[in-house]
């Protein structure tokens, strides 16, 4: 392979808990090192990690809980894998993926994430095999180049069929002529010479921004970039995705606009959604409503309602951006406070079984005094959300306790609760800041050229001014603030005192 000559090569795969690195976690690596088309060392590891192993992935991979009970945790073995990877290139189908967790776990252990020269056998089958093939997975390559190894969703194999996979790819034709992995990559990524005429591209900024692809004038899909010239690209590479293929096929029109950074960016792309509907974009749509959990002076249950103020209300929560996320911090809140889960009915001498079962106040029994119970109700959730970042550091502690226990179900289940509560309570800090007009927040908002005055948030767009939402209603009002609140967090998480 001319295209490695007088290089080292790693091929490598990893399986994970999940999708994501920033809450999934390695749970077995495979490494093989390749000079000249031979193997010159190895690695493998299983490891342990410190949440709960899903049984789907288990189904996946064949990997269970057993099997790594006596594995090594991965920050112990992420120096050597580094070190394995050091001055190789490396190789992967989908390998923005398995990078993007041992860049994760380099990062934990305060080491430099990889810079290495890389291939990434999927884009490269994406840009070669368009047309030939029904998808790009592993196991259709494998299948199409008829390969020794077969991709059975284990680390080895994996790394096994890549490298077959690798070796067939390079000896397509239209790539004869390429000499160097950099070449290569330049070729993959380059935008295609008929997506380049057909929408008459010259040069792309290089700027945050909103993008649009349309068939004559029906928006076909929009989005958001803080680098328009590397998302663009992307979508008309010779390697770009299915539904990128599906976009650009269906389109004959791009527009863009250079905006001031990326969250106007985000904010417009999502308003253009939600105003268009467009055909491509499945995510971005605003909820209908916002619900609110309540409790009312007449109810023993907590109630969610689209309602914000009644006249019974005692005490409200909120707002919750859908009904689902209302209905999770309520069966948290029932768990937490240990809150009633039967019916009142009065007519009973003894508890019944709900009660009996969970442990919890009674509302059937005959002297059961709902004034008591919800004036004593009302005084605790105020209680309980008064001194809610304390109750956040307790449940992270028990987090901590049930992993150490391998007490799994109940680690998963502190661990959602940590999750509903952090965020909640980041935000309501956040908005408290924005009412109170807040110095600090006030200069952060302003510097991202965003002003927000009586539940109306005002950016400024050119171009698309025209197509952007004009709405102040409360809904469209919490949706926009979440969006922006999440950002500055993601971006600036030490920047505000909360």
């Amino acid at each position: 392979m001319k295209v490695f000559k007088d290089n080292t090569l790693v091929v490598l795969d990893i399986e994970t808990t999940g999708i994501s690195p920033h809450n999934s976690e390695i749970i077995e690596i495979y490494m093989i090192k390749f000079r000249e088309n031979k193997i010159i060392d190895e690695y493998y590891s299983k490891f342990k990690p410190d949440g709960e192993l899903p049984l789907f992935i288990s189904k996946l991979t064949g990997i269970y809980e057993w099997h790594l009970k006596n594995s090594p945790k991965i920050e112990s073995e992420i120096k050597k894998i580094n070190d394995f990877l050091r001055n190789t290139i490396v190789i992967g189908h989908n390998l923005n993926f398995d990078l993007s967790f041992l860049n994760s776990a380099l990062k934990e252990k305060k080491i430099e994430k990889l810079q290495n020269e890389r291939l990434d056998t999927l884009k490269l089958s994406r840009a070669l095999l368009r047309g030939k093939i029904k998808n790009h997975k592993l196991q259709t390559l494998s299948y199409f180049y008829k390969t020794h190894n077969k991709n059975e969703h284990n680390a080895k194999a994996d790394v096994l069929t890549t490298y077959e996979v690798l070796q067939n790819l390079l000896k397509e034709k239209s790539i004869a002529g390429i000499d160097t992995v950099k070449d290569l990559n330049d070729y993959i990524m380059g935008i295609d010479k008929k997506l380049k005429d057909k929408y008459k591209i010259k040069e792309i900024p290089s700027n945050p921004g909103v993008y649009l692809f349309l068939k004559d004038e029906k928006i076909q899909y929009v989005g958001k970039s803080k680098n328009l010239k590397n998302r663009l690209s992307s979508h008309l590479s010779f390697s770009r995705s299915f539904k990128s293929n599906k976009i650009v096929n269906a389109s004959n029109k791009l527009l863009y606009e250079q905006l001031d950074n990326e969250i106007t960016a985000l904010i417009v792309e999502q308003r253009i959604i939600n105003q268009y509907n467009p055909k491509f974009n499945r995510r971005g749509k605003f909820s209908k409503n916002i619900y609110w959990i309540k409790l009312k002076n007449n109810k023993t249950n907590l109630e969610i309602s689209k309602i914000k103020d009644t006249s019974n209300t005692l005490f409200k929560i909120g707002p919750f951006l859908s009904y689902s996320k209302a209905n999770n911090f309520k069966i948290m809140l029932n768990d937490l406070l240990n809150l009633i889960d039967c019916k009142k009915n009065n007519s009973r001498k003894e508890k019944c079984d709900i009660s009996i079962l969970k442990d919890t106040p009674c509302s059937c029994v005959e002297s059961f005094n709902i004034n008591l119970y919800i004036g004593r109700l009302n005084e605790q959730i105020e209680l309980f959300f008064n001194e809610l970042t304390n109750y956040i550091k307790k449940i992270k502690d028990e987090v901590r306790v049930y992993s150490d226990n391998l007490e799994f179900e109940n680690a998963q289940k502190f661990i959602n609760y940590y999750s509903l509560l952090d965020e909640f309570d980041y935000l309501r800090k956040m908005e408290n800041l924005i009412s109170n007009k807040d110095s600090q927040i006030l200069k952060i908002l302003n510097d991202l050229n965003i002003n927000i005055e009586n539940k109306n948030i005002k950016i400024e767009s050119k171009s698309f001014s025209n197509l952007v939402v004009k709405q102040n209603d409360e809904v469209v009002y919490y949706n926009e603030l979440h969006l922006i609140l999440r950002f500055i967090r993601n971006q600036e998480p030490n920047t505000i005192g909360i």
